[in-house]
């Protein structure tokens, strides 16, 4: 049966794993909860994550505010953080689903690949380089590459694509395809390696479209992180 939101509460209290991880959660969250803050950072994401994981957390996402308006406002307030996969019903396609199908595609696989190695600064929110426009267009024009772009964000991911759909967006103009004929001069390729590293150093830079810029380390194994902050207009 579904619990009322303060019995789920007390029920996390009494589980000491529960107990610490929502503490960790309402300290990582605060922003997003009283509304100050429109993006979810990374370690809220986690939170939720070590909170979801354990034996009573999944209540309180499920959990009735029965009418409690700062229930309710806090609920509508983390939502776009929660790591939820796309409903097979829902239409369209997810991207966690979009990805594997990429995967398993060879040369899908391959444009993936491409990329994650040339749109470094699309994902810090810098830029979209004649390198990385190119890329895409190169993927575009593969079915699973298509898919790619019409996925809708979800699972771990979902806020740090939603950003990146975001910054691609206001840096690429991905409708001209006369982009795909722009290949860069070496220098340039160089350059835009010379200025991720130089970003990566620069611990001051916090640009509003940056949430890619830092991902978690448990994001870092694979290639998700940044195949699942794909190719799609919001």
């Amino acid at each position: 049966a579904q619990l009322v939101c303060w019995q789920a509460i007390l029920k996390c209290h009494n589980e000491p794993e529960c107990e610490l991880a929502y503490n960790q959660y309402l300290a990582a969250c605060e922003g997003n909860i009283h509304g100050t803050r429109s993006q979810c950072p990374s370690h809220c994401i986690q939170a939720l994550i070590r909170l979801n994981n354990t034996r009573s957390g999944p209540d309180l996402e499920t959990c009735d505010c029965a009418q409690d308006p700062s229930c309710l406002g806090a609920k509508r307030a983390i939502e776009p953080c929660l790591p939820r996969r796309h409903p097979s019903d829902a239409g369209g396609i997810g991207c966690m689903e979009a990805r594997q199908r990429c995967e398993e595609d060879s040369s899908c696989h391959a444009s993936l690949t491409a990329y994650l190695s040339y749109c470094g600064q699309l994902f810090n929110g810098r830029r979209c380089s004649s390198r990385c426009k190119a890329t895409i267009q190169q993927m575009l024009f593969i079915p699973n590459g298509m898919l790619l772009n019409r996925c809708v964000c979800d699972g771990v991911e979902r806020p740090f694509c939603e950003v990146v759909k975001e910054n691609m967006s206001k840096l690429c103009s991905i409708g001209d395809h006369s982009a795909a004929s722009d290949q860069p001069e070496v220098e340039e390729i160089y350059d835009d390696e010379d200025d991720d590293r130089k970003v990566d150093r620069d611990e001051g830079y916090t640009g509003s479209s940056s949430a890619c810029q830092r991902l978690p380390s448990f994001l870092m194994q694979t290639l998700e992180p940044f195949s699942l902050c794909l190719l799609s207009s919001p």
